[in-house]
């Protein structure tokens, strides 16, 4: 530690060496430096610079002093934090970081990652039976600029993905209606790194950098539960879209722009690189091109919500019409160019059926006759959810001519399980005739359409670990009638650090 301090007071202060060496033979170092003392006198440059070291070497003092106070405070405070709060309900498994991560937070720097595992097992139809191991670790920064450095309604975001494992529907079903929405090319990719700007009170939100489309366009609350990635990024997109899309596990160069008029209506449109190339040629989530070539792709959503507001006594929900074109020499799902461009067309619906009664909270104040008067309540997230999906798209240049999925999902079933999930879904593609010659001159007798039937629970352990068992059926999958129904069962296990 001596060392370390030596060279840092000493760097470019080369009088400090004096006051740090030890002192063996005093006579020897004082003489000559007094012999120096006329130049330095003489030479008011000099005697400035020297003046300027000595502020410098206590200025510094100064500093480390504070920072070694403000850290043992900091860890002081983290530690009976810590202790006083069970590993059980931690929000993460690592905490606070001896303050750090509170510290960071406050002043708009928050560092996230997570890791989670999956196990699958299919044990009838499809390629064969056998089992797999899926597994995605998540990391990355989000900042808030108003709070670093503010910088009123601007932000950061980045963050990372380190595939690994296999997909049970390449190795062990051949569907097109993707099992896991985790499984991709295994290596560590960049899925997002953009600025956003919020400008009128939030009214307008611009985002431009390295985007994902999914994050935004036609996501359903109540679908985000399943695993099946059909119920995320549907195959409507990912099927017709080339490459995939702007779907995770790939992110690419995109601008979006969000204009929220009034509490209940929001329209936002967005354009993104055309081609995301195939996962194993953009493998880090660097490949750029933007061109007419490969195209843009443009996505534009409405959004109308009622009874998102406490005040309010209807139950929440909200629909979402959308569309989204494709311009390139890929645009085509079916062949290989084309100059005619691609679109599709989709309308989700997201509504809660039945609140959970909301916890009573405590009085306010008193009114007019002297009874206390409770504090406005918020609404319950707790409740049975529906959602709903359909879309098409033209069955002469797309894969899916036609799109639908539903399910019902309900947390807090379980009586002081508040936090757990149950949910069933269906998803159906319907493939086009292009699509299905496709498979005929593949040596492939064809059907109309793949469907899957998904169960799933989550269960939440402790804040930062979920559990959830899921099962799938998958009718004909591939649309290939050689390969039979296949019955997959599964666990996924996240972890939040």
């Amino acid at each position: 530690m001596s060392v370390v301090l030596t060279a840092f007071f000493s760097y470019g202060n080369p009088g400090l060496d004096f006051f740090l060496r030890p002192r063996r033979n005093l006579s020897r170092e004082v003489l000559p430096l007094v012999d120096q003392l006329d130049g330095i006198i003489l030479d008011p440059s000099i005697k400035i610079k020297a003046i300027f070291a000595r502020m410098k070497f206590f200025k510094t003092c100064i500093i480390i002093l504070t920072c070694c106070l403000v850290g043992k405070n900091l860890m002081a405070q983290s530690s009976n934090t810590e202790a006083a709060l069970p590993l059980s309900e931690r929000q993460n498994i690592t905490g606070s970081w001896a303050g750090a991560r509170s510290y960071c937070c406050d002043h708009g720097v928050e560092f996230f990652a997570g890791y989670t595992a999956e196990i699958w097992g299919n044990t009838t139809g499809g390629i064969k039976t056998g089992a797999v191991y899926t597994g995605l670790m998540d990391f990355g920064t989000q900042i808030d600029l108003e709070k670093f450095v503010g910088w009123q309604g601007a932000s950061l975001s980045t963050s990372w993905l380190w595939l690994s494992g296999r997909d049970a529907s390449e190795d062990l079903v051949g569907n097109n209606l993707t099992i896991s929405n985790i499984a991709g090319f295994n290596t560590l990719r960049l899925l997002n790194l953009w600025f956003q700007q919020e400008l009128l009170d939030k009214k307008i939100s611009i985002r431009a950098g390295q985007l994902t489309a999914d994050s935004e366009f036609i996501v359903s609350e109540y679908g985000a539960l399943f695993i099946n990635a059909t119920f995320g990024w549907p195959s409507l997109a990912y099927m017709n879209i080339p490459n995939g899309g702007a779907g995770t596990p790939v992110g690419t160069l995109g601008t979006r722009l969000a204009f929220t008029p009034v509490d209940w209506f929001t329209f936002q449109s967005a354009i993104f690189q055309g081609d995301v190339f195939a996962q194993d040629v953009n493998r880090h989530g660097f490949r750029y091109r933007l061109d007419a070539q490969t195209g843009f792709t443009f996505m534009n959503e409405a959004q109308f919500s009622w009874g998102q507001s406490d005040d309010s006594h209807a139950l929440p929900g909200i629909f979402k019409p959308g569309v989204w074109f494709q311009s390139g020499q890929s645009a085509d799902a079916l062949t290989s160019k084309t100059s005619s461009g691609n679109a599709g067309f989709y309308a989700l619906i997201d509504q809660l059926l039945l609140a959970e009664p909301s916890e009573l909270p405590p009085p306010s104040g008193k009114s007019k006759d002297g009874k206390s008067t409770p504090a406005p309540s918020k609404k319950s997230d707790q409740g049975l959810g529906f959602f709903g999906r359909v879309g098409f798209a033209p069955s002469d240049r797309n894969a899916v001519e036609f799109y639908f999925d539903t399910g019902l999902s309900y947390k807090g079933l379980i009586p002081t399980r508040d936090n757990d999930s149950l949910g069933i879904a269906f998803g159906m593609a319907q493939f086009s005739k292009g699509f299905q010659n496709q498979l005929v001159n593949d040596s492939v007798r064809p059907d109309g359409a793949e469907m899957v039937l998904e169960s799933t629970y989550q269960i939440e352990i402790t804040p930062f670990m979920l559990l959830q068992p899921d099962v799938q059926y998958i009718i004909n999958p591939g649309a290939n009638k050689n390969i039979d129904n296949a019955f997959v069962i599964g666990c996924r296990a996240s972890f939040t650090f």
